[in-house]
This record gives C-alpha cells, structure tokens and sequence, in this order.
C-alpha cells in the first residue's frame, strides 16, 4: 500500500477556495483506479488554515498515475499562470507532500 499525505495552509480568508480544492480532490480520487481510501483533515489556527488530504492507494504506479494524468498538470499550469500575472491576489497556499509505503505485517511481528 502507498499513501499519500498532502497538506496545504493558506490563510482563514481563503478557506473557501481550499474547501472546493477538497470536494474537488475528493471525487477525483475516489474515482481513480487502484484508491483505496481518501480523507480530508482540518487544522484551524487564528489566522490560518490547514487541509491535509490523506489518499491510500494499491500501489505507488496508481498515485502516480492519478497525478501525472494531463487534466492535473495542466490545472497546475494554469494556477502558475494566474500567480504570475496577479501574484498579489493570488491565494498562497503553503504545500507539503510526504509519501508512505505500509510495512508488511511480518517486520513487525
């Protein structure tokens, strides 16, 4: 199994936005071949907020996959577009990926 924790923190004035990302990341994941599972978690602060989306997936190939599909990277190019031209307005989102790979049951025993 290969799990995927993404966070992202962006400030309280634009939660909405990272709200939709979630939905939206949601039915997208849940769709994908070889997801096992996908969560979403909330940190609030004073003024920030925080997603964490938490995917399980068969194997690595399957996340990868998912997020190499052309719908994704292009999305990407375009949110860097919109940074560059009005990079003042633009929501800031602090991300953070880390990847996990489930220790077979044995090494544990």
């Amino acid at each position: 199994m290969f799990v995927v924790n993404a966070s992202f923190e962006t400030e309280k004035k634009f939660e909405e936005q990272l709200k939709q990302k979630a939905k939206k990341n949601k039915t997208e994941i849940e769709a994908a071949k070889g997801n096992l599972s996908f969560e979403c978690w909330k940190k609030d602060s004073a003024d920030k907020v925080e997603y964490v989306f938490v995917s399980k997936w068969e194997d690595k190939q399957f996340f990868q996959a998912w997020i190499s599909r052309e719908e994704h990277v292009n999305e990407h190019k375009e949110a860097n577009k919109k940074k560059t031209k009005a990079f003042s307005e633009a929501m800031e989102i602090k991300k953070m990926l880390r990847f996990y790979e489930a220790i077979e049951e044995d090494i544990l025993s």
